[in-house]
């Protein structure tokens, strides 16, 4: 073998060596062990129940929150909105849609693949226009867990119009959505949104994390 064919030789080894390491795919890290809340809501919190159409979740409003007439402009996944007496926070339960591959994904990768799907959800409706702020967790009362995400720009439930009481576009103004699956294995999402119809100052963001978090105590499914 010539010092040319053997220096060819030895640069595609090299080559291919290099080529193999880009090409090892990477394991990805495990998701962090979810955040325990207290089991006791941090507001007062009222009887207005919140229920699903199939019947297993049930929730309850703060007090002195009430529901929203839909008037029939929701989309058939919204099944309540409620909003607080200044009309500077909006909170809205509805379904997400089940396939076979999302049930496939969900028992596989749990209450993460769960949030993906949320989140692509409101992209889809949004055009975009959304973004994810900080990372997906998972937050634990009890035996219930959540999948747990903020997010930024328009939120709304009903790309055909306003519902009432609910304004179509929040700027950066922060959306906190938490995503479950009931006993039956449906999927259920509760979003809070701040809200600006009323031009009232918007509660301080440790409140609102307080009706948050309160409201999450009394999910039952």
């Amino acid at each position: 073998m010539t010092l040319q064919r053997f220096l060819l030789c030895c640069s595609f080894s090299v080559v291919l060596l290099t080529s193999g390491c880009l090409f090892v795919k990477q394991k990805e890290a495990p998701p962090p062990p979810p955040t325990l809340l207290s089991p006791q809501p941090e507001i007062l919190m009222s009887e207005n129940l919140v229920r699903s159409k199939a019947g297993d979740m049930i929730a309850f409003l703060p007090q002195g929150w009430f529901f929203v007439e839909l008037e029939g402009k929701a989309p058939s996944e919204v099944f309540a909105i409620a909003v607080n007496p200044d009309y500077t926070l909006s909170a809205v339960f509805s379904t997400l849609r089940k396939t076979e591959t999302s049930d496939s994904v969900v028992g596989r990768e749990g209450i993460y693949a769960l949030a993906r799907m949320s989140f692509a959800r409101h992209e889809r409706k949004s055009a975009g226009n959304v973004k994810l702020v900080g990372k997906t967790t998972a937050l634990k009362i009890g035996s219930r867990e959540f999948g747990f995400f903020e997010i930024t720009g328009v939120f709304h439930p009903d790309s055909s119009g306003a519902l009432p009481g609910v304004p179509l576009v929040y700027g950066t103004l922060k959306t906190k959505v938490a995503v479950f699956n009931s006993s039956i294995n449906n999927y259920y999402e509760l979003a809070l949104v701040p809200t600006t119809i009323s031009g009232k100052p918007l509660p301080a963001e440790d409140e609102i994390s307080k009706v948050f978090r309160s409201m999450l105590t009394t999910v039952q499914f």
